[in-house]
């Protein structure tokens, strides 16, 4: 009887012991993403956005993510310090301006045409600065 009230408690703090450890314990470090990398992820947001909206013909979310779009890549340009990435990057800036005017005109043939010339900007840039080893 001894034996077995003692393994119970022994298996008991063990348990509690086990469960307070798990609460205590902290996040892994290192999982916050870099700047660059959380714009990347706002402007693949707002591309699949569009991407999505387009072909259900709501071109008012359309123009919202093409505009928000604009406004995150041209105060980007300004500051960008790789030439290159400066030029794609108010490339973008200035194509999706013409998206979001292309969705305030409902014309969905140029929208699909601007989205297109956005996604290959990005992939170009991708190419010669991101991918570049």
């Amino acid at each position: 009887m001894k034996k077995t009230c003692n393994f119970l408690l022994a298996a008991g703090l063990f348990c509690i012991s086990t469960v307070v450890w798990a609460d205590n314990s902290q996040p892994t470090t290192g999982t916050e993403l870099r700047p660059s990398q959380k714009a990347m992820q706002a402007r693949a947001g707002w591309m699949k956005e569009m991407n999505a909206n387009l072909p259900a013909m709501k071109y008012e979310e359309v123009a919202k993510s093409a505009m928000a779009l604009a406004s995150q890549t041209e105060a980007a340009g300004k500051t960008h310090p790789n030439p290159v990435g400066k030029d794609l990057t108010l490339k973008v800036s200035s194509l999706a301006t013409a998206t979001a005017e292309a969705a305030g005109k409902k014309d969905s043939d140029t929208a699909k045409m601007k989205l297109t010339e956005i996604k290959a900007a990005c992939d170009e840039c991708h190419a010669k600065i991101r991918d570049k080893k």
